[in-house]
């Protein structure tokens, strides 16, 4: 599929190797900030999370970092016809070499997963899906460097990874503020969406199931993604 539509915008998807997912609408819909500024994205892939924020708030601009050529020749097509007004502008660039001349009060992130993996023979999608191209630790140091100090940072990550990365977070003066745990089905937890800021507090915790035993989308699901999906679930 190489669009993908939303209610209020579409997503091309021609060249980068992951496609417009799940885990980026769940994310995408339930970050938030108090009175964002200026949001980055890392690892943007299509452009759909700086899309999607740029719906949901009114930012002075987002910045859409990502490491494929691929990836950003979409990105940059979908940033061309942002229909929002915050401006979208699509560098491509490692995070690792990324320097800001101002820092994020909102950050963004749908990392690479899989560690330890066997690689895809796509080299595309290999770069896209694999922790070798951005590490957990990487990203939480970047997040740790680039973010205000009452900024905060939204990202998604498997389910058994979660205390590793509240904990290599603390290592790097960043504290969980919220976690929500996605289930595929219930008593199937398999992503946990992580917000991240730099004023320890007390951790708000929630969970959202994503579909029935039978398959189906659950209400929860389908009233959180209501104002993207395109159609009726």
């Amino acid at each position: 599929m190489s669009v993908f539509k939303f209610k209020h915008f579409q997503i091309s998807q021609e060249h980068a190797a992951l496609k417009v997912g799940t885990d980026s609408m769940i994310l995408g819909s339930l970050c938030h900030w108090g009175n964002p500024a200026r949001l980055l994205d890392i690892g943007t892939g299509t452009g759909v999370l700086s899309l999607m924020c740029a719906q949901r708030f009114a930012f002075r601009e987002i910045t859409g970092l990502e490491i494929s050529e691929q990836a950003v020749l979409d990105a940059r097509t979908n940033a061309q016809n942002n229909p929002f007004p915050s401006p979208i502008s699509i560098v491509h660039q490692p995070i690792q070499e990324y320097q800001a001349a101002e820092l994020f009060d909102a950050i963004i992130s749908n990392p690479p997963f899989f560690e330890n993996s066997q690689k895809n023979p796509d080299v595309h999608k290999s770069l896209a899906r694999h922790t070798e191209s951005l590490s957990f630790t990487e990203l939480i140091a970047a997040i740790s460097r680039l973010l205000t100090p009452n900024g905060k940072a939204w990202i998604i990550v498997p389910f058994e990874s979660t205390w590793n990365i509240v904990q290599l977070a603390k290592e790097h003066q960043l504290y969980a503020l919220e976690l929500i745990t996605l289930f595929g089905k219930p008593e199937k937890p398999t992503r946990m969406i992580l917000s991240l800021g730099k004023q320890e507090q007390k951790i708000k915790t929630s969970s959202l199931c994503i579909r029935t035993e039978s398959g189906a989308y659950t209400e929860a699901y389908k009233t959180l993604t209501r104002e993207f999906h395109d159609r009726i679930l």
